[in-house]
């Protein structure tokens, strides 16, 4: 350690087995914590390894340090060989004397030796670890499932085109059958109507009407492209008219979301300024920056809090903390 802290600097690259070891486990990690502490200062570069429940909750505090652990399969406690980066891992230790044929009764006695509060930090972690294990594992059956399910519904998709292009041929046969059968009926309907009367003036016109009739159907359904210069001139000029409203209409749009975002960036630095100007008090409900949980401080030294999470308590700069409810006074 003496060479190490003599050595090293911005450029160095320390890789350290169970950190402050061979002294007192007190002593030992209160010692590997100022030496931790040092390297830190001195913005080394590190992999350490380590039993100290002070040295995981240090890390959590500091920023640019993380915590990490190897992932176990929670009930044969067997290495799964994979690194899970941003929680402390537990040690397993009573676990793992447990699996070796340990009698539970000295387990017991062992329990009743150490502080309550490492047992349920150690616990919890444990807990942690098989939760994130379970929660990895059901994600990765989530997504077995979602893809088999992408496939179905890809297969069943070209299915239901194909079936819905052989319906739309379908219907499109049918009308045109029934098209040809109505046709048939009405000139059948006319020509009866000729070879009863003989009047072929009346026939002709009868003719003439029905076929203006369809063909006024035919353009209403089936509108014509325009082709002289001037129907073709005020298409232009129509589909002219309908761009420059839809660019003005764009504009007005693109202005008030400009003025929702400013007013959205001025209640931002409000809010800001507000945490920034705030004294933090006992019985404040905060949390540390980037975290989800939520404690209550206990207690503030200086600059220092002392947050309570139930389980287990942890010490933070005022800096870091963001309030997530005020004490009630």
């Amino acid at each position: 350690m003496r060479n190490f802290l003599r050595k090293c600097n911005n450029n160095t690259l320390f890789l350290i087995d169970e950190f402050g070891t061979g002294s007192d486990p007190e002593l030992g990690g209160a010692l590997a914590e100022i030496f931790l502490e040092e390297f830190y200062q001195k913005k080394a570069f590190g992999i350490i390894t380590t039993h100290y429940a002070n040295l995981k909750v240090l890390a959590n505090e500091i920023e640019h340090i993380a915590n990490a652990n190897m992932q176990f399969n929670e009930k044969t406690l067997e290495p799964l060989f994979k690194l899970f980066i941003g929680q402390a891992g537990s040690s397993f230790t009573f676990e793992v004397a447990q699996k070796n044929g340990i009698p539970f009764s000295l387990i017991n006695r062992a329990k009743k030796r150490v502080e309550k509060g490492k047992i349920r930090l150690d616990k919890t972690i444990s807990n942690l670890q098989k939760e994130r294990n379970k929660l990895q594992k059901t994600s990765e059956n989530l997504e077995q499932a979602q893809s088999k399910a992408a496939e179905h519904a890809d297969s069943l998709s070209e299915k239901h085109t194909k079936v819905q292009e052989k319906l739309e041929s379908f219907y499109e046969l049918y009308t045109n059958n029934q098209k040809m059968l109505s046709y048939g009926r009405k000139i059948n309907e006319l020509l009866n109507t000729y070879f009863q009367s003989n009047n072929k003036k009346q026939f002709n016109e009868n003719l003439n009407k029905w076929l203006t009739s369809e063909k006024t159907k035919y353009l209403k359904n089936s509108p014509q492209k325009p082709k002289t210069k001037a129907e073709k001139k005020k298409v232009k000029v129509t589909k002219k008219k309908t761009e420059e409203k839809l660019k003005t209409v764009e504009k007005e749009v693109l202005t008030e979301v400009k003025k929702v975002k400013e007013e959205k960036i001025k209640t931002n630095l409000k809010i800001a300024k507000q945490k920034a100007n705030y004294n933090f008090k006992v019985n404040d409900k905060v949390r540390i920056t980037d975290s989800n949980s939520c404690g209550t401080i206990d207690k503030i030294e200086k600059k220092y809090a002392f947050i309570n999470y139930g389980i287990f308590t942890t010490k933070t700069t005022l800096n870091k903390l963001e309030l997530v409810e005020a004490s009630k006074k």
